[in-house]
């Protein structure tokens, strides 16, 4: 695209006009003809003579790279579209200097930021356009920059599609470009490819072959042509069908209702209420019905849902389908999160020392130990775990991130696994974007093992698979040697590997190159207890035998006896590692705090030395949450 150099870098322009004019005689059954501007053709282009001369649609340049908006392109816009020309946005791709995925991700929000207003108006607005010319350079590979252009793609359409507007992008690159810089990933998106000195006749009847596209959507034939309307020259495209096909493939439509306000995500304490709401417009009138857990609520058919005496059960996945006379589209999912009331079950056992974080998944995704707190995204849910509520992962896009950086060696972490078989060629418990324990290695094994990132795929020997269906109690310890699996409490499996303990994400992976998340994990997880040190055969023994009963959660009395005249003496048990605070009253309202006390060991007594003869005296202890 001419209008896209940049024009920093050149002194002066010479232009050598080939003849090639647009005309109105040129029958619109044929092939239509379209052409690209920008500030290069200046702010004063005639749209009604360029749609008189015959051009049935146009390209103006929005925005390049995250901070460069083309100083013409509203006014190409509005008037374009008045006149009657189809007319679209392109963005000039600066993969040289935002790179990575990551930097696709951002120019493809800054280009949505700019132009959103006009591909949200639809009905007369073309698809948008990534103008893909600038030299890749030294950091690329064909394969490199391919997943740099379908990222810029990919998060185009997402954002459209947030708003109820369905979004395919168009690829423009020069033949000899496309031929050595995309692969066929790119093929899902439309096409222009530019080969120039070419007849606007010789466009009607054909195009050249080019890579990696078996077919093309549109063909840039010329950089010289002119048009009534516009001084100087303009880049001549041609589209590979009828008029009426492009109205009907090429034209930005709405696919249903477009939601401005999402359902945001919620935690709340047992007992308490809470809801949900969504704002949208549409075309006529527009319905709701509100899901949990992707299943259909009975009756919840307005734009809020609220649910009163909010308990565990009600923790998960809440969404809204909004239909109106055009489409449908769903929200955002909106996640309630149960903050639980610690409490301890009968035959529950101290924990070890050296906890670090504590997921119990029953109704949330807090760590009630450490300050690791998780956030669900995608299928995820609740289900009947071995203590009470479990995770739940899809296998398709559900995941845990908590954003916490790995433990150093040595470690142990333990959970719950209820396996099924995944989808995925495999399937993480915990990863962190290098390092990752396996529930299901590489390539479809269903075997345990882990995995660092680019370097290989490691499967424990003897290999082993946990069982499909049921609860399965798994721990890993680490060391600076090596790495061992713990399965129902017993020594199975070891590998000579030694990596950190991955907890930045639970239930699948991250790949960063790529800026993707994989091996999503199919099945439920339950009681996931981090470690800063290697706990040994005993303790691990006894952490799966406690069985659904688990570990203590809550600060509990345990026993009290009086001392002396003078003296009463408390045995208590809570969370190992967690400082007590106690408290007296005499009257059960009034309440004075008469000590803390270190939870080294899991269990403690307190001495309180202010007791009265014959007097009454209530205690209670709570721990940090």
């Amino acid at each position: 695209m001419k209008s896209s150099r940049l024009l920093s870098n050149w002194t002066s322009v010479l232009i050598i006009s080939l003849g090639i004019v647009f005309g109105p005689g040129r029958a619109l059954a044929q092939r239509p003809i379209g052409i690209d501007v920008s500030s290069y053709q200046g702010g004063s282009i005639n749209w009604t003579s360029v749609k008189g001369s015959g051009v049935a649609f146009a390209w103006a340049k929005a925005t390049e790279g995250t901070g460069f908006l083309d100083v013409d392109f509203n006014i190409n816009e509005v008037n374009a579209k008045a006149a009657g020309v189809l007319i679209g946005a392109y963005h000039y791709a600066r993969y040289d200097v935002n790179t990575g995925t990551a930097g696709a991700t951002s120019e493809a929000n800054y280009f949505w930021s700019q132009s959103k207003n006009y591909l949200k108006g639809g009905g007369g607005y073309l698809m948008p356009m990534l103008d893909v010319e600038q030299a890749p350079g030294a950091a690329y590979t064909k394969t490199t920059l391919s997943q740099w252009v379908n990222q810029w793609c990919t998060t185009l359409s997402n954002n459209a599609a947030a708003v109820g507007i369905k979004l395919k992008p168009c690829i423009y690159a020069s033949s000899s470009f496309a031929g050595t810089w995309l692969d066929s990933t790119v093929t899902k998106w439309n096409s222009d490819i530019a080969q120039w000195n070419y007849s606007q006749a010789s466009a009607q009847t054909g195009a050249p072959g080019y890579s990696p596209w078996s077919t093309w959507t549109f063909w840039q034939y010329t950089d010289t042509g002119s048009v009534a309307g516009i001084s100087g020259n303009v880049d001549g495209d041609i589209f590979n069908g009828t008029l009426a096909q492009l109205n009907a493939t090429m034209v930005v439509t709405t696919i249903g209702p477009a939601i401005s306000s999402q359902p945001a995500s919620l935690t709340v304490k047992p007992g308490t209420n809470a809801a949900f709401s969504v704002t949208a417009t549409g075309s006529g009138t527009l319905h709701y019905q509100w899901q949990f857990s992707q299943t259909n609520i009975a009756g919840a058919t307005a734009s809020s849902y609220a649910l009163t005496d909010v308990q565990a059960t009600n923790a998960g996945a809440y969404a809204v389908l909004l239909t109106d006379n055009i489409g449908a589209t769903t929200s955002d999912t909106a996640y309630l999160s149960v903050q639980e009331l610690l409490t301890n079950a009968p035959g529950s056992i101290v924990a070890p020392s050296g906890m670090v974080n504590w997921w119990t998944a029953d109704g949330s995704a807090i760590d009630i130990f450490g300050t690791a707190n998780g956030t669900p995204q995608g299928g995820f849910y609740y289900a009947p775990g071995e203590r009470e509520l479990a995770f739940h992962f899809d296998g398709t896009n559900g995941l845990i991130t908590t954003g916490a950086a790995s433990l150093p060696v040595p470690w142990t972490v333990c959970l719950w696994v209820n396996r099924q078989n995944s989808p995925q060629t495999s399937s993480g418990l915990l990863e962190d974007g290098t390092y990752s324990l396996k529930l299901e290695q590489y390539n479809l094994t269903r075997q345990v093992g882990l995995t660092v990132l680019g370097v290989g795929d490691y499967i424990f020997s003897p290999a082993y698979t946990v069982p499909a269906g049921t609860w399965t109690h798994l721990t890993f310890v680490g060391t600076s040697t090596g790495t061992s699996l713990y399965a129902n409490g017993v020594l199975k499996a070891s590998l000579t590997n030694s990596i950190p303990l991955p907890r930045k994400y639970i239930g699948a992976g991250y790949i960063t190159s790529s800026a993707k998340y994989v091996d999503f994990l199919l099945g439920s997880l339950d009681e996931i207890m981090t470690f800063n040190r290697a706990l040994n055969a005993t303790e691990i023994s006894a952490i799966y035998s406690s069985g659904s009963a688990g570990l203590v959660h809550a600060p509990e009395v345990v026993s009290a006896q009086l001392a002396g005249t003078s003296q009463f003496t408390l045995k208590l048990k809570g969370q190992t590692g967690k400082n007590y605070t106690i408290y007296s009253s005499t009257n059960l309202i009034d309440w004075t705090a008469v000590g803390t006390l270190a939870n080294t060991l899991g269990t403690n007594q307190f001495i309180d030395n202010g007791v009265s003869t014959n007097s009454q005296k209530f205690y209670r202890v709570s721990q940090t949450y």
